[in-house]
């Protein structure tokens, strides 16, 4: 290719970028129609760029993807869905790629690709499960990085120094608030290893037989609307889940105004506090549970001290803030583009001046 259509390239990426027409691409697994929090972020990533004006697209492996409408609100209907396998994916230098951790083992294969990459890490314990043994994320290219929690920032910047780390939380959405009316006899419970799930169940009707009353309910397999609306009409969430990153059960109790009783992880998250009942023992679980629920019984409530815990917990977490936060950081990835874009025009007419 001859310095002259290289300029003319160049050119032509750089007209995108400034009138906003270069394109986003987000990589994400099928859930088969099971909710996952962690593909809603992407989808949030997303939409919050295409109601800004840059057009984001959700990547998939193939035509078989069965979609989030199950679970997710139609305005993410708006995202359209390109498949690796039967989409002719072009990407140019103007473009942005997101790929999740989960696919470190295609990052060989997008090693020649010249756009704007950037990996996504919500789970730091997928970074090195297909991340070839021995290698980084830099030496295919991917040199910029957006997590959940500055603990997981920490950890990258540890062993991938040379990357440019922000950190992006979840967006906890306004349907989570609390309601009006009385809450019910109900236990929101939020486990990933079911076999816990049901243990906490078992020990809790032995240990409080009286009270086979309360109802447990399980937070899986719901839309989103179904959930937040199941989850402020309980009176307390319980929250296990060892793996945990970052953890949006718990704030998502917390703005509907239901307080929680959880197992510490193993990351402890950046938002824990003295803003619920947390514990690292998992067997004192069911005992924090029976001593919330009598006192709730007997009509004894939350300390004052507990409930502004909570929502100051949630000031960091404010919907705009984040959505700004993601705009900001986009943002910044394009106008270091066109930096390196112009620095690259201006020597290539340099050499076209001398020839």
């Amino acid at each position: 290719m001859s310095n002259q259509d290289n300029i003319e390239k160049l050119e032509s990426a750089l007209g995108r970028l400034k009138t906003n027409e270069s394109k986003a691409y987000f990589l994400a697994y099928d859930t088969k129609g099971n909710a996952r929090a962690s593909i809603k972020y992407i989808y949030d990533l997303a939409l919050t760029l295409n109601q800004s004006g840059t057009p984001s697209k959700i990547v998939v492996e193939d035509k078989t993807y069965t979609g989030v409408v199950t679970w997710l609100d139609d305005k993410y209907k708006e995202l359209e869905i390109l498949s690796i396998k039967d989409d002719k994916l072009e990407l140019t230098i103007d473009d942005i790629l997101v790929v999740p951790e989960y696919y470190s083992n295609a990052l060989q294969q997008l090693s020649n690709v010249k756009c704007i990459k950037v990996m996504l890490v919500q789970q730091k314990e997928y970074i090195f499960e297909t991340l070839p043994i021995g290698s980084k994320w830099i030496d295919y290219g991917f040199d910029r990085v957006i997590t959940t929690t500055e603990a997981t920032k920490k950890y990258i910047l540890d062993y991938f120094p040379e990357s440019l780390v922000f950190v992006v939380p979840p967006i906890i959405e306004d349907n989570f608030k609390p309601i009006n009316l009385p809450l019910k006899p109900y236990v929101a419970i939020s486990c990933r290893d079911r076999g816990i799930h049901r243990k906490l169940i078992s020990e809790f009707y032995i240990k409080y037989p009286h009270l086979r009353w309360i109802t447990f309910r399980d937070m899986v397999q719901m839309s989103y609307d179904e959930f937040s609306t199941g989850l402020k009409e309980c009176m307390v969430s319980l929250w296990v889940d060892d793996d945990s990153t970052f953890g949006t059960f718990p704030l998502e109790s917390m703005k509907c105004g239901v307080p929680v009783i959880g197992k510490i992880p193993k990351t402890e998250p950046d938002w824990l506090s003295e803003n619920g009942m947390w514990t690292y023992d998992e067997n004192k679980l069911v005992e924090l549970l029976g001593t919330y629920i009598l006192a709730w019984i007997e009509g004894i409530e939350l300390t004052d001290e507990v409930k502004d815990k909570m929502k100051e917990t949630l000031l960091p977490y404010d919907k705009e803030i984040t959505k700004n936060n993601i705009l900001s950081i986009f943002e910044s990835l394009k106008n270091k583009r066109v930096e390196s874009i112009e620095s690259a025009l201006e020597k290539l007419k340099k050499q076209e001046e001398t020839v």
